[in-house]
């Protein structure tokens, strides 16, 4: 089985200055069903790690959100090979899950966010969300590379073994 997510090392330094951008939030759009709103790189300019990550593969960065008691069904993503998630607020209950297996019964595993802590996100496995009785806020990185381009195992490997 391929693996799912990995948490990076790096500490987020901009989480509570995300998370109070998306409570300010009016002018959000819909994207992949989802609710999102673009994050400006002066925010992201703040955190050495997203600075370094986007010399070496550019990104645009995001907000998601997910409405209260939704559950976004299993999928994998048409286009991003892989994605950097930070789960941006705790009050509420929500689970990431990944699919290990197939059929009407199947094994899962889930991701369980830490607090200011980036993930990286293999968005080729099948998974879905379910959120509970508050608005989930995800900040997340749309590489510029596609899925053919850019994998998980690839960025995996980079961050693992960083050569530049």
């Amino acid at each position: 089985m391929p693996m799912n997510f990995f948490k990076v090392p790096n500490k987020s330094l901009i989480s509570k200055e995300l998370l109070g951008f998306a409570l300010c939030a009016i002018n959000w759009q819909d994207y992949y069903n989802f609710k999102a709103i673009q994050v400006h790189p002066d925010i992201l300019l703040d955190d050495p790690f997203l600075v370094n990550l986007y010399r070496l593969h550019p990104f645009a960065a995001g907000i998601v959100k997910l409405d209260p008691n939704v559950c976004y069904d299993w999928h994998v993503d048409t286009d991003r090979g892989v994605g950097v998630n930070m789960l941006l607020n705790f009050e509420g209950t929500s689970h990431c899950l990944f699919a290990k297996g197939e059929g009407v019964q199947f094994k899962f595993e889930e991701l369980v966010y830490a607090p200011d802590r980036y993930y990286l996100f293999n968005t080729q496995t099948s998974h879905t969300v379910l959120n509970f009785a508050e608005p989930r806020y995800l900040f997340t990185l749309e590489f510029a590379e596609n899925k053919d381009q850019l994998s998980f195992d690839t960025l995996l490997a980079e961050m693992k073994n960083p050569t530049r």
